[in-house]
């Protein structure tokens, strides 16, 4: 069997996969993606270098490129071998850069961080007294989220007030007034 052979098995197979687990979904999860940190917790959320997609297209890619190193071109062996590696290895890498912006840009969790409370308008829930703290209620995300609020000024807050976060130091929002 020849080299040029296993390059077209290869090719087929993964635009074969591609096909299936496209039109299937679920077909990729068999495989198992392995999502891990370096601490070994699963990470959300995150494209993996070890993915059925990936390899798929690696797997794809390193056929498409060892037919073109052998058939088209006509290199020996280890040169066509070479490119069918960096065939694989780009195509994979490209694949990994676009589920990754993918998955940034549609991450939808429900963690947020301090600073994308400042500006928002928030309802006081418990009083906030003179020079003291209260609740807040906002929404984040498509979620209502409460946190301890202080008044700017170190004025009482009426509960039911519509108020501005200004800050927030720890886990503590500094509120106005709206006007």
């Amino acid at each position: 069997m020849s080299v040029g052979v296993v390059y077209i098995g290869l090719l087929i197979a993964g635009v074969v996969y591609a096909v299936i687990s496209g039109s299937l979904g679920w077909i990729s999860d068999l495989v198992g993606d392995i999502h891990l940190d370096v601490s070994g917790h699963q990470v959300p959320g995150h494209a993996h270098p070890i993915s059925g997609t990936i390899v798929a297209t690696f797997v794809t890619g390193f056929g498409g490129g060892g037919i073109v190193g052998h058939y088209v071109l006509h290199w020996a062996l280890v040169s066509g071998l070479l490119l069918a590696a960096g065939s694989g290895l780009g195509l994979a890498a490209a694949a990994f850069a676009m589920l990754e912006l993918l998955f940034k840009h549609t991450e939808a969790g429900s963690e947020f961080g301090a600073h994308s409370l400042e500006g928002r308008e928030a309802d006081v829930i418990t009083m906030i007294p003179s020079g003291g703290t209260g609740e807040i209620a906002t929404l984040v995300r498509g979620q209502r989220e409460t946190t301890a609020a202080r008044a700017s000024d170190g004025q009482a807050i009426a509960k039911g007030q519509l108020v501005v976060i200004e800050r927030v130091s720890g886990s503590v929002a500094h509120v106005r007034v709206k006007r």
